[in-house]
C-alpha cells in the first residue's frame, strides 16, 4: 500500500519581506484606525487635539503589537 513521505515538523521559515510588510501593516492599520476614530471625535464634539491623540495613541498600539509578536 502507499505511504506518506515523511514530513517535517519545522515550521515555516518566512522570508524577511514579508515580516517587513506585515511590521509596515500593522503601523499603517494602527494610524488609519485610531486616527480615524481620532478625526471622528474632532468633528463630532468639534475639538483640534484628538486626531493628534488618536495617531500618537495608534502608533504606540502598533508597535506593542509588533513588539508582542516578534519579540523575544
Amino acid at each position: 500500500m502507499g505511504t506518506k513521505p515523511p514530513t517535517e515538523d519545522k515550521p515555516a521559515h518566512r522570508g524577511g519581506t514579508e515580516d517587513g510588510m506585515v511590521v509596515l501593516s500593522y503601523i499603517l492599520a494602527g494610524l488609519l484606525f485610531y486616527g480615524g476614530l481620532g478625526w471622528l471625535g474632532d468633528q463630532h464634539w468639534k475639538t483640534s487635539w484628538l486626531l493628534p491623540l488618536g495617531l500618537i495613541v495608534g502608533l504606540a498600539a502598533s508597535i506593542y503589537m509588533i513588539i508582542k509578536r516578534y519579540g523575544s
